[in-house]
């Protein structure tokens, strides 16, 4: 049954993208097949929208997808090091519907038009868009970016933002080690 949810909302969130939103970028001189293990950064600063819960959830994820590509987590020395952070934004809902009432004009009279016109909003909860950001380091020096956007209500539960969420990272991450593009 989970798996099942997992699929209908994975079309769900797939089906209502217009466009791709997962960009990568990386250092075609890097050699990916080298690397094995990877730790993550502690962060020096948090985020402006700081929240330990979704950092966490955005941690299990990522770990888990390099988990599945073989890499190996180590607390220190680990060949990449890992960083990430994410944002979120309000978008407000413009679903609505009108009434309007109105005058005419009958026959020769001249009756004067009178218009009243409200707009009463359908569904008050905004639509949270949350970008996450990956970057990934190695000796300091950057190899390689990534970043996607996942949307939905304000009131997800806490099961659908997990799965928003390793959803987001897993396409993401799979772009990662980047496959060289034969010429």
């Amino acid at each position: 049954m989970k798996s099942l949810i997992a699929v209908l909302f994975t079309l769900l969130l797939t089906a209502c993208s217009s466009e791709p939103t997962t960009k990568f970028d990386y250092n075609e001189k890097t050699n990916f097949s080298l690397f094995k293990s990877f730790q993550f950064i502690e962060k020096i600063s948090p985020d402006l929208d700081a929240n330990p819960v979704m950092d966490n959830r955005i941690k299990q994820a990522i770990e888990s997808a390099l988990i599945r590509q073989l890499f190996t987590h180590q607390a220190e020395l680990a060949d990449l090091q890992v960083e990430f952070h994410f944002s979120q934004q309000e978008k407000a809902n413009n679903s609505s519907f009108s009434i309007g009432l109105g005058g005419a004009k009958i026959g020769g009279s001249g009756a004067a038009s009178v218009g009243v016109s409200t707009s009463i909003p359908i569904d008050s909860d905004a639509t949270i868009i949350t970008k996450i950001f990956i970057d990934i380091s190695h000796n300091n020096e950057a190899i390689w970016h990534g970043t996607d956007v996942y949307e939905g209500k304000g009131d997800m539960s806490f099961q659908e933002k997990e799965l928003a969420i390793a959803e987001t990272v897993n396409r993401l991450l799979s772009n990662f080690p980047p496959k060289k593009v034969q010429e």
